[in-house]
């Protein structure tokens, strides 16, 4: 019968595609014809498929432990030495894919297996059994060089004369976990049959692992794999590339393989839960993890579409049993949740795609990555990032005669996929054990994962036909605890004295001290004070009272501060206006407040008489001085300080309400949080019609400081110093935006900085990472820093956070922090249902408190939208911010973009500010910004925006490379645009919208062609056209945008060492996919190459040169 197999076995593939169709008609599957043993050379044996992948993993990361399964046993006893090496012996002369090393026929790997390769096993005497877990974790990192050595090492460490360790070490490119239960049953059975002086003996095996890759090779290919390919190409199509877990840590631009582990006995209610889940919807128990895994991910990723991985051990034929091997198969599981299905539903849905995926198991997962080609990055795994594995075959009992034994375990210190989450099955319990990658995740994370699974599998199971986008992850416990960590910052304040009172006192205390000061005005205490009483006065000469829009012309002057003051003082409602805006935009503010009045310093200004011209407006000249009697002042808490607009999303700005109380308490809690006192000489920064701009006033004018209002011309970053040392500053508030600038021109260290300054609070935009990098090694490193955070709406400055000096405080950081709320403010982080989010999982920042905005000016729909009722508070409101954060693990916010900028971007989610931040770090760039535009064809491209420092010129290619070089492929910018200046918003923030559309966006999405410059570079292009199949290939290029992947990757390595004759490492191909990066590599390769004598030859040579001849001969170059 055999003869047969062997005829169909070595028809051409097109004869044996059609003797497949005709018998397939006859039922006959041909695929699942035995394993034949090798005929003619059975020392030398193509890869299977999944070696192949990990011969390239090892290829782009040599010898890396990554991929060793190690299994250690303690041994007490008295162990027979010689019986011990003689059974390892014979295993690995019975098994040849132990004896086996790997090397590469061309571009094509193979694997030999050698007759006369030595056992790798020592014995180690005299070890300390107390380092046993560091023995094991040297020996599990083991590094194999797989061209030269049998990937199998064991090591017997002797404790004492009944004490042992042993520990075998397999590289997984010749075994897996089968593999493992294979040895240590062959082991046992050979040790006890010498031990008890019987002849050792196995069944004997009628094909060897180098057979099976063999036939997996001639099988798997023509009609058969396109059938299969077919069905994973339908299962798989659309899916999003990546699924984006929330991560502590930012995403290295190359994947990372550290990790650790947590390991739990699930609780008995989770056990009951699941066991009753599967027992109702006629489901296996690993159906129903899998159900809870995906709902488990969905909650956390907020994505609908994205796929998990699941090992299969492919032991399906009868031959394969008893090897040793790597046969282990992945397979993708797809989980579609987009229509939000009932548990039952889902249950089924799982149930359906198991069985279809078990049926088209066959299919290699390297070979599916191939046939599929989804867009690859080096920041993680393809087609999926976690993995779900069950573990219930049960476990060979250990025995040796004579000794007791304890399988020990490697700890784990390495997670190949972002998150695997391993269950094991007992009679009386079920365990897991989760294996996290640590540069994306903390330990506290992955607890609360756990519970979360947990309390899932729990929701679940009593809601059997409630859709799971309405699971809770927290317990009533949890959530508690949440809101407790978040109340643990809030600060309680309530003034007893409205604002204007308070000032007022400072003024009688302060008399002729400087209150404000402008380059050509100023006013001391006193005179504010007899400001403040004259406006009041004439506001009640007008009967303008409570309730009444008073607009403000909002000039940087001291005047203008006591009008907006003495507003107050009268009850009334102060508008703050720039002169410097659009006449019309101006008059919409006027028409919509209703106001009637317009206070001014120069109420004759062409701007005042346009805006009265043909309305009933009345300006006001702002008064100095005012009567010995005062009206009464009747005002109240509650009633409205200042109406403020801001930009609106229907073009029309909008007016933020905020009452007396309010801005009260916020200006006490500033002048406490920042520690103001009246020694104080602080800068007021902001546009004056601004919200931040009542905080650099009022806050310093409660602590009896001396407020300077700067021109109207931003002062240029490279002077600012200088600015802050003529002034004597001690506190600034400037625009995030012009500190990110400032930071680039700051003295270093060895220099004198500003010594007067002492408090730095910025907000309104993100902090930069290379300006913090730059201000933490200048002069000012030691001067107080503050990250300050706060819409309109929340009444300025929401929360603060200290910048800490170290950097090292902040990796425990995704982004910089937000900090904590100030006075009179509750923060929560919402899900899309309005529940509260779990620590550490993004969702919108909600701000409730008496500190927040009554509300919106003649907009009741959107103010009932943003402005609602607060569920942790009864009888309070709370404000939806649009913005996305999270709670870290020490109750800090971190600030994650506005959630209306977050786009897709070929399938991955992506935050502009993020690249941004990056982008920033280039040494070339002085001012940067990232935003999303469309493409001739419609599709969001990512376009970098850059202004050059002064004397820089960098190339665009050079932009590209240094984003590649830090951010996963899909995170750089398709285009990069370079200009003088960026648009900006009335508050110094960058108007993204109006940035540029590039003029033909697309054409920056391929590299324009440019001619290889040397020697080197023309071979290299040369090779690459030739393995690409492509007429030219240019400098710029990229080797994989051209159409390369891995395997032909190998191919241009391999002939590079051919022609070059040195080695470059396959990594430097995805780190510079260049021409121009890879020449680079290999002249380096060669200079590391020349030994010091033939260098000293060339000098020697050159120094006998003549200018002339030298100057020659460089031109000749």
């Amino acid at each position: 019968m055999s003869s047969v197999y062997e005829q169909i076995a070595n028809l051409p593939p097109e004869k044996r595609a059609v003797l497949e169709m005709m018998l397939q008609e006859q039922g006959v599957d041909l695929s699942q014809m035995p394993i034949l043993p090798g005929s003619g050379d059975t020392s030398d044996y193509p890869l299977s498929f999944a070696q192949q992948r990990l011969w390239f993993l090892d290829q782009l990361e040599p010898g890396s432990a990554l991929y060793n399964i190690c299994s250690p046993v303690r041994l007490r006893g008295n162990l027979d030495t010689d019986t011990l090496h003689t059974s390892l012996e014979t295993i690995v002369r019975r098994h040849a894919v132990l004896r086996t090393t790997f090397y590469k026929d061309g571009a094509e790997p193979r694997q030999k297996v050698h007759d006369d390769i030595p056992l790798n096993f020592k014995i180690i005497e005299s070890s300390d059994p107390e380092k046993i877990n560091d023995l094991i974790r040297d020996e599990a990192a083991y590094s194999f060089n797989l061209e030269q050595e049998a990937p199998v090492r064991i090591r017997l460490f002797v404790f004492g004369p009944t004490d042992h360790l042993l520990v075998v070490t397999l590289h997984h490119i010749v075994s897996d976990n089968w593999s493992t239960g294979v040895l240590i049953r062959e082991f046992m059975e050979l040790y006890n049959q010498s031990h008890q002086g019987q002849t050792p003996q196995l069944t004997p095996l009628k094909v060897q692992y180098g057979d099976f890759a063999a036939w997996q090779r001639k099988w798997l290919s023509g009609k058969t794999l396109e059938r299969e390919v077919a069905y994973w190409k339908e299962k798989l199509e659309g899916l999003p590339p990546f699924l984006d877990l929330p991560t502590d840590f930012p995403r290295p631009a190359y994947q990372t393989h550290n990790g650790a582990a947590q390991k739990r006995t699930l609780e008995a209610s989770t056990v009951s839960a699941l066991r009753s889940l599967a027992d109702q919807n006629d489901a296996t128990l690993f159906m129903v993890l899998t159900a809870v895994f995906e709902v488990l991910l969905y909650h956390y990723s907020k994505q609908d579409d994205f796929a998990i991985g699941t090992p299969i051990a492919n032991r399906n034929r009868v031959e394969t049993e008893a090897l040793i091997g790597f046969f282990i198969n992945t397979l993708v599981i797809r989980a579609d949740l987009q229509d939000m299905p009932t548990v039952k539903t889902l249950l089924q849905k799982v149930r359906a795609t198991l069985l279809e995926a078990y049926a088209h198991q066959d299919v290699p997962f390297e070979t599916l990555v191939e046939k599929l080609d989804p867009e690859r990055s080096m920041s993680h795994s393809p087609l999926f990032q976690t993995m779900i594995v069950l573990n219930n075959a049960p476990v060979d009992t250990l025995k040796l005669s004579g000794l007791e034994l304890e399988l020990l375990h490697a700890e784990d210190t390495s997670s190949k996929f972002d998150l695997i989450f391993n269950f094991y099955e007992e009679e009386d319990h079920i365990s897991t054990k989760v294996e996290y990658n640590t540069d994306l995740f903390r330990s506290d994370t992955i607890t609360r994962m756990i519970d979360h699974f947990q309390r899932l599998a729990c929701w679940m199971a009593e809601h059997a036909d409630t859709s799971i986008d309405r699971a809770r992850l927290m317990s009533t416990e949890e959530e508690s605890a949440l809101l407790q960590q978040l109340a643990r910052n809030e600060r309680i304040l309530h003034s007893e004295s409205l604002l204007t009172d308070l000032i007022l006192q400072q003024c009688k205390v302060q008399g002729a001290k400087v209150a404000l000061k402008n380059a050509e005005h100023s006013l001391d205490y006193a005179g504010l004070a007899q400001s403040i009483h004259a406006v009041n006065t004439m506001l009640a000469a007008k009967n303008i009272t409570s309730g009444d829009v008073v607009a403000v012309m909002a000039r940087r002057h001291p005047l203008t501060v006591a009008a907006m003051l003495g507003i107050m003082a009268r009850g009334a409602v102060f508008l703050p206006l720039d002169p410097a805006y659009p006449a019309e935009r101006l008059r919409f503010m006027l028409e919509d407040s209703g106001t009637q009045w317009i206070l001014s310093n120069d109420p004759t200004s062409p701007i005042e008489l346009q805006l009265v011209a043909g309305r009933p407006l009345e300006i006001l000249e702002i008064p100095t001085t005012a009567p010995e009697k005062l009206p009464d002042i009747a005002r109240t808490p509650e009633a409205q300080a200042y109406l403020i607009y801001t930009s609106g999303s229907t073009g029309h700005p909008k007016g933020v309400r905020v009452n007396q109380q309010a801005i009260t308490d916020h200006s006490v809690d500033m002048k406490n949080y920042f520690e103001l006192n009246e020694n104080d000489v602080t800068l007021q920064f902001a546009a004056m019609n601004f919200d931040a701009a009542l905080e650099q006033l009022f806050s310093p004018l409660l602590a009896g400081a001396t407020v300077i209002l700067r021109d109207d011309d931003i002062w240029a970053p490279e002077i600012f110093c200088d600015k802050i040392n003529e002034l004597g500053l001690t506190v600034i508030n400037p625009t995030t935006a012009y500190w990110n600038q400032w930071c680039a021109h700051l003295p270093d260290k060895d220099h004198t900085g500003c010594p007067s300054l002492r408090l730095v609070i910025s907000g309104g935009d993100a902090m930069q990472p290379a300006a913090l990098e730059k201000w933490r090694h200048s002069s000012l490193s030691k001067v107080r820093l503050i990250n300050a955070y706060g819409p309109t709406e929340t009444v300025i400055t929401a929360s603060c956070y200290d910048v800490p000096s170290d950097a090292q405080a902040l990796k425990a950081y995704y982004t910089l922090p937000i900090g904590t709320v100030n006075a009179n403010r509750h923060a929560y982080i919402l899900d899309a249902s309005g529940h509260l989010a779990p620590q550490g999982i993004p969702g919108e920042l909600c701000i409730g408190g008496t500190n927040v905005a009554m509300g919106y000016h003649n907009r009741p729909e959107e103010e009932a939208r943003v402005f609602v009722n607060d569920p942790f508070h009864k009888g309070r409101r709370m404000y939806r911010t649009g913005d996305k954060a999270r709670l870290a693990a020490d109750g800090m916010l971190e600030f994650l973009g506005r959630i209306d900028q977050q786009v897709k971007i070929r399938g991955f989610r992506v935050e502009p500010g993020e690249i941004e931040s990056i982008l920033a770090g280039h040494p070339d760039l002085s001012a940067v910004a990232v935003a999303v535009k469309e493409d001739a064809l419609g599709e969001k491209q990512l376009v970098g925006y850059f202004i050059p420092k002064a004397g820089s010129q960098p190339a665009i290619h050079d932009l590209r490379a240094f984003m590649q070089s830090q951010l996963p492929a899909y995170m750089v910018p398709a285009a990069f645009i370079q200009m003088d200046t960026f648009p900006t918003l009335p508050g110094g923030k960058i108007n993204r919208r109006a940035l540029p559309v590039p003029e033909d966006l697309r054409s920056q999405l391929s590299a324009e062609y440019v001619a290889p410059r040397t020697e080197t570079e023309e071979q290299l292009a040369a090779i690459v056209a030739n393995v690409l199949r492509i007429e030219k290939v240019g400098i710029h290029d990229n080797f994989f945008e051209l159409g390369g992947h891995s395997m032909l990757g190998t191919q241009v390595m391999s002939t590079i060492r051919e022609t070059f004759g040195v080695e470059i490492p396959l990594r430097t191909l995805f780190e510079s996919p260049t021409v121009e990066g890879i020449a680079l590599a290999i002249t380096e390769a060669l200079a590391a190459g020349m030994d010091n004598e033939e260098l000293a030859g060339m000098l020697d040579e050159l120094d006998d040169l003549s200018d002339d001849e030298l100057n020659a001969m460089l031109n000749e170059e």
